[in-house]
């Protein structure tokens, strides 16, 4: 599947609320928190990355992570116009800051993609494969967030930002 087609598909479809019956996983994080993916055969299988739904029960705490980008403490950049690079960045510093709030990748239940226009095919599908080798050790991948291309972000050179529900 071409990455034209996967943005399409994403930009059209991630938004939609998907009931189903059957359900591919289910797991529990350390706090009880119980995700369970809902799938259809309806609808393309991305489950390597995301799922069209999940049924959550024993939420204790949601925790919301805004607009996190390739940027330093001093406002930096880091790789300017890189779409890749700075996708790798954000997901090595996502890491460290759900640690520092005693949070793990299983604990992520959504993510909002927001990509300035002008990336290529490869950067898309690049990104995706970084996702899918992020999420690769979490049984329960989270559910789909939407797909947003915008004209520019807030400072010159960032070209990715990701938003991250969690919960537990």
């Amino acid at each position: 599947m071409n990455a034209t087609l996967i943005r399409t598909l994403l930009a059209g479809l991630v938004s939609v609320v998907v009931m189903v019956t059957a359900a591919s996983a289910v797991a529990d994080n350390r706090q009880n928190l119980k995700k369970e993916a809902l799938t259809s055969d309806r609808l393309p299988d991305f489950t390597s990355i995301f799922n069209w739904g999940l049924k959550l029960n024993n939420i204790k705490e949601w925790y919301l992570f805004a607009g996190i980008a390739a940027q330093n403490p001093d406002f930096s950049i880091v790789d300017p116009g890189d779409y890749v690079s700075q996708t790798t960045f954000i997901l090595e510093e996502l890491d460290i800051f759900l640690a520092e709030n005693d949070l793990t990748r299983d604990d992520i239940i959504r993510i909002e993609f927001t990509l300035v226009e002008g990336f290529s095919d490869e950067d898309f599908g690049a990104i995706l494969g970084q996702f899918a080798g992020y999420f690769a050790e979490v049984p329960v991948k989270p559910a789909a967030g939407t797909l947003r291309v915008v004209s520019a972000l807030a400072f010159p050179g960032l070209v990715v930002e990701y938003e991250v529900w969690a919960a537990r």
